[in-house]
């Protein structure tokens, strides 16, 4: 199996916008501006229509708080195999969250 596209750093960066997000999500505590939120959403419509099984990953894992192993059960494949789509998901994400 191939090495996921993403860095460490680029990851961690990547999971503090995500946790943020989460807090909106979970606690109603918005820390984005309008404009902020509106280009989230925007990110996370593009890599769902590019990328839909990373996306879902994304969101069922850093979102919704749903293991990997459960994933990789649901689906048939590794949990390391779920593990590298959401790092890729996570580099597609950024791709575009720093494309504006």
């Amino acid at each position: 199996m191939s090495k996921a596209l993403i860095t460490e750093e680029e990851y961690r960066r990547f999971e503090n916008i995500i946790f943020k997000v989460w807090r909106v999500y979970e606690f109603g505590e918005n820390a984005f501006t309008q404009a902020e939120t509106e280009h989230i959403n925007k990110v996370f419509d593009q890599l769902n229509a590019e990328h839909p099984r990373e996306c879902k990953i994304i969101v069922r894992h850093h979102l919704k708080r749903v293991y990997y192993t459960t994933m990789a059960r649901e689906q048939g494949v590794s949990e390391g195999y779920i593990r590298k789509l959401a790092k890729n998901g996570a580099y597609y994400f950024l791709q575009h969250y720093d494309d504006k």
